[in-house]
Formats: C-alpha cells, sequence, structure tokens
C-alpha cells in the first residue's frame, strides 16, 4: 500500500512541475558532467537503495527471458556471422546506457521524485517533443514485452499439457486468455512489492532454464536429416532486430538508475547484466544452431525431444513462472502511467478505477496477442521500431544537446552521431525484415 502511495506522490509531483522548472532544468544542464556532485545517503539528496548488482539484475530479469527463448533461432538465422553482429549490438548498446546515464545525472537534480525519469530527460532536452517520443518508444516497448512474455508463458502451458495428456486439451488461444488471467492477477496483487526480490528471482530463474535447456539439446542429440540454415539478407536482418530486441532495456534504464544508493555507478550496472546475458545466448545459440540447424524452433523449447519428461516439465515451469514476472516487471510501468493520468486514488489497492485500468491493459495485451501469436515476430518487429529508437537515437539526441560543456565534448559527439547513423540503419532495415516476415507468416 506504502508502494502505491508512493508511485501516486511521484506521479503528482511530475505532473505539477511547471516550465519555469524545466528551464531552471535547462540551465543546470549547462554544467558540465564532471562537476556534478557525487550523490549519496549523506549529501540530503533523496536516493534509492539498490546496489550495482541490484540494479543489473533489473536489467538482467527485464527482457533475458524471451532473448534465451528467442536468440537461439536468430543465431541460426544469421550464422556465425550473427555472433559478431550481436556483440556490435551489446558494444554500441553499452555506450548509449552509458550516455543514457549521463543525461539522467544532468536532469536529476531538478526531478528527483519524477516517476518517469527518461521522459523527463526527453523534456529538458527538446520540450514536448521530446517528451512525447521518449512517452510512445517507452510504451510500445513495455507493452510489446508484456505481450511477448504472455505468449510464451502461453507456450510453455499448451506445450506441458500437450506432453502431459498427448493431445490439445486446451487450444492456444486459450492458453493466452489462462496466462492472461494469471498476470491480472499478480498485477493487481503483487505488483509493486518487493519488486527487487522479483527482479532477483527472474534473473535466478533465467540461468537456471537455460542451463536445463542446454542439458536438454545435448541428451536430444543433432537429428538425422540436419540440415544447416541457409542464411539470407532477409533473415540476416530480421535477426538483428530480435538481437536489439534482447537487449534493449534502455527504456527502463533511467527508473534503475533513479533507485540506488549511488547513480554514477549504474554504467557498471549495465556492463554486468550484458555480460551476464551473453554469457547466457551465445551458448546456447550456438548449440542450437549446430544441432538443428533450419529445424530449429522460434521458441528453442520446441526442439527438446518429448521422450525427456522430467526436462521438459521443469523447464516450462519454470519459463512460465519467469514469464510472469518479466511481463509484471514491464507492465507495472505503463498501468501506473495510466491510473496517474486518470487519478485513481493511490490508497485502494481494489479501487474500481485501479481494477478496471489494469484489467482493459490486460484485456489489450490479450487482443495483440490474439492477433500476433508469435513472440518471435513481436520481438523482431519491436526491435527494429522503438527500442532501435529508445536504445540508440534518442539517448544520443539528448546528449548532444544536454553535455555541451562536457570534457572532451567534441570527440563525444562523434561517437553520438555514429550511434544514431547506426540506429537509423539497423531501423529501416529490421522493420523491413520483420513486417516482411509477418506478411509471409499470414499469408
Amino acid at each position: 500500500m506504502n508502494r502505491l502511495s508512493n508511485l501516486k506522490a511521484n506521479e503528482s509531483i511530475d505532473n505539477d512541475l511547471s516550465l519555469s522548472a524545466a528551464e531552471d532544468c535547462g540551465l543546470e544542464s549547462e554544467r558540465s558532467y564532471e562537476s556534478i556532485p557525487i550523490i549519496s545517503a549523506k549529501s540530503g539528496v533523496p536516493t534509492g537503495r539498490l546496489g550495482m548488482v541490484g540494479a543489473a539484475l533489473f536489467i538482467v530479469g527485464e527482457m533475458t527471458g524471451s532473448g534465451i527463448l528467442g536468440v537461439p533461432q536468430a543465431i541460426s538465422y544469421s550464422g556465425f556471422s550473427g555472433i559478431g553482429l550481436m556483440v556490435l549490438c551489446v558494444c554500441v548498446a553499452s555506450y548509449t546506457g552509458l550516455v543514457l546515464s549521463r543525461n539522467w545525472m544532468h536532469v536529476r537534480d531538478q526531478y528527483p521524485h519524477c516517476s518517469k525519469p527518461y521522459q523527463r530527460i526527453g523534456y529538458t532536452a527538446f520540450g514536448q517533443g521530446g517528451e512525447i517520443a521518449v512517452q510512445i518508444c517507452a510504451t510500445v516497448t513495455l507493452i510489446g514485452g508484456c505481450c511477448a512474455y504472455i505468449l510464451i508463458a502461453a507456450q510453455s502451458l499448451a506445450r506441458f499439457l500437450y506432453l502431459e495428456t498427448g493431445t490439445d486439451v486446451v487450444e492456444y488461444r486459450s492458453c493466452v486468455a489462462i496466462m492472461a488471467v494469471v498476470f491480472l492477477l499478480v498485477l493487481i496483487f503483487g505488483a509493486g512489492k518487493e519488486s527487487l526480490i522479483v527482479a532477483i528471482i527472474a534473473t535466478v530463474l533465467s540461468i537456471i532454464f537455460t542451463i536445463i535447456i542446454f542439458c536438454g539439446i545435448i541428451m536430444t542429440g543433432k537429428p538425422d536429416n540436419f540440415q544447416p540454415y541457409h542464411v539470407t539478407p532477409k533473415s540476416w536482418f530480421l535477426s538483428f532486430g530480435k538481437f536489439l530486441f534482447a537487449f534493449g532495456g534502455h527504456s527502463a534504464f533511467p527508473n534503475f538508475q533513479k533507485e540506488m544508493k549511488n547513480p554514477r555507478n549504474f554504467p557498471g550496472s549495465i556492463l554486468i547484466a550484458f555480460v551476464i546475458k551473453l554469457v547466457l545466448y551465445i551458448p546456447l545459440g550456438v548449440v542450437g544452431m549446430l544441432f538443428f540447424g533450419d529445424m530449429l524452433h522460434a521458441n528453442i523449447l520446441n526442439n527438446i525431444s518429448g521422450d525427456l519428461q522430467a526436462i521438459n516439465v521443469s523447464v516450462l515451469l519454470l519459463v512460465a513462472v519467469q514469464a510472469i514476472m518479466s511481463a509484471t516487471i514491464l507492465g507495472n510501468p505503463v498501468v501506473v502511467m495510466i491510473e496517474g493520468a486518470v487519478n485513481t486514488p493511490p490508497d485502494r489497492l481494489l479501487s474500481w478505477k485501479r481494477v478496471l485500468v489494469r484489467f482493459c491493459s490486460v484485456l489489450g495485451v490479450v487482443i495483440i496477442c490474439e492477433a500476433i501469436p508469435r513472440f518471435d515476430l513481436i520481438m523482431a518487429l519491436i526491435g527494429g521500431t522503438t527500442i532501435n529508437t529508445a536504445v540508440f537515437i534518442l539517448p544520443c539526441l539528448f546528449h548532444m544537446k544536454l553535455a555541451k560543456n562536457d570534457q572532451w565534448h567534441k570527440m563525444k559527439i562523434s561517437f553520438d552521431i555514429m550511434a544514431i547513423i547506426f540506429g537509423v540503419v539497423a531501423g529501416c532495415v529490421c522493420t523491413y525484415a520483420s513486417i516482411a516476415h509477418i506478411v509471409e507468416a499470414y499469408q
């Protein structure tokens, strides 16, 4: 209940910020990053409770589950060059994550209590246009991530029931509805409570089921009719979009940084999280590509032999639980934003406005899932559009405006421009490839 009150209070403060405050922040941002004082609990400036590792766990828990299941096919679609492409994505995403963390440090003194730090960065840099751009990218990304995780949970439930009964006793679309109900209950009664514990559990489950999947692939073995996937430009760019999705949690990065004891340490959290993701993604992807080739499914769980009953049951249950937790991490900021807009009472857990907002939000997710019932298509499309914009383009544009007095500013500008060019090119080709793949799938 206190958590909800704090969120609503922050939202109220955020909404009450006037244009003059934004202008003051613009003046404040004229100082260099190097001159910003180190923030701690003793400085009198509000700080969070997350350490470097805690923030890294949030980053890992945010998008890793879908990446573990979808990245192996992406590596198969792009061949060994896909590993280099993934590392390139990580390097550029790490730089833009560093830039985004510096952007927040430039503006945080003016908005210490705001609930939408990335939007405030955009507002300070480019006014209402910058805020709207961030809001659109963040909302679409978070909703798309929720859809992907609900579909993953539904697929896990459908396959579990099939292995247990030998028949499709419950249709896949019905499994989507079942998991949506579970998601709604968690979103109403569990979202916002002990969120660090949720992030830790989601990360630990990701590591555990990665190991189980790896063992399942080895025990399944290479099929006799194995054929390597014939990589095409379209498949390569489609993989690019999936890689962007797997490392594209930047929309929530300022929220995690805001909750840190020392926000300057957030680049270290990004490094830890991306290293963990690479360690999970690359071995599993390479083994999947070498064992299954062109028969590797969008969800690698479907390649594990049905005879491995214990492995299938354990990994499917773990994936379903992790998917619901990750969907909650992504979905809660969206519903909190909507509740703030409709003045939902902050101190009533079951107020009709709160329940209605969360019900309608989940209903919207279900409609999208029923329209595009494949999480790999959502990964590629969102990765090439809003995630790409929020990860590569917007942080650098904002940095060019906010960090004019930083040391080595001209050199940093050149890196920003290169990252923006990378993002524009990647966005165009990935979006084209993903839309073409969606059209082909429906035909």
